[in-house]
């Protein structure tokens, strides 16, 4: 016959060990997703800070081309490529190419980087600036995008008090050389109607991606200096510039 059981040493067991410290939890560390991108995807993400190409072909499967024109933070265009890339497709622009272009410091460097030409520009808050008039003045606040030309010191004061929004907001300053001219040049899917600015154009549809939009050109004698991009809406087209996506077989009425 078994002795029995000595229930107080159990019990002594037990209080002992509620006394000591929880153990460590354990951290299950997932593995890696596979890799299942497809190679249109890698072609635009090879590099996080600046895509190296567009897709051959803007109608093969999983490419999504926004028409919108306007793409900016919060509109209907920002929210269909972020449908877009929540849905696996391939998106032009991109989330962070829609949230890059309007911003002009951010193109301004993008630009720079691709090795297009830009003006002098500094960021200020202030009457604090490097060079004299002429030159232009682009607001950096949510809430304002065109940009003002400011020729003389007379009208510096008003047009900083305007774009600052009374000194709450920076401003980049660009410096107009002299003899110079500011052009808007209208971009669709990388062309324009403008001859003068074909190559041009579709040098800022590689660097850029933006389907469409409004470019300012400062234009001098020797070379052209990327100034700012703003949006430009489908229904604001042209019948000639509405052909242009028809051709490429993108229109969608």
């Amino acid at each position: 016959m078994p002795p029995p059981r000595d229930t107080r040493s159990e019990a002594s067991v037990s209080t002992t060990a509620a006394d000591d410290p929880p153990p460590r939890p354990r951290v299950l560390v997932a593995p890696p997703p596979a890799q299942t991108a497809r190679p249109l995807r890698q072609a635009m993400f090879a590099s996080p800070d600046f895509p190296l190409e567009l897709p051959d072909d803007l109608r093969a499967e999983g490419v999504f081309v926004n028409l919108d024109g306007d793409y900016s933070y919060l509109t209907d265009g920002y929210y269909r490529t972020l449908e877009a890339e929540h849905e696996g497709q391939l998106p032009i622009p991109t989330v962070q190419d829609a949230l890059d272009a309007y911003v002009v410091p951010l193109a301004l460097t993008r630009a720079a980087a691709a090795g297009l030409g830009t003006p002098q520009w500094e960021i200020i808050n202030d009457h604090m600036i490097s060079f004299e008039p002429p030159f232009i003045l682009y607001p950096i606040n949510p809430y304002m995008d065109e940009g003002q030309v400011v020729a003389e010191q007379n009208g510096l004061s008003e047009a900083i008090k305007s774009l600052s929004m009374s000194g709450k907001y920076a401003m980049v300053c660009q410096h107009l050389p002299p003899d110079s001219r500011v052009d808007t040049v209208r971009l669709v899917l990388g062309q324009c109607l403008n001859p003068d600015y074909q190559e041009l154009s579709a040098r800022l549809w590689r660097i850029f991606r933006l389907p469409l939009a409004r470019v300012r050109i400062i234009v001098t004698e020797r070379e052209f200096l990327f100034s700012a991009i703003s949006p430009l809406k489908k229904e604001e087209l042209t019948q000639n510039e509405k052909a242009i996506i028809k051709e490429a077989g993108l229109w969608r009425g």
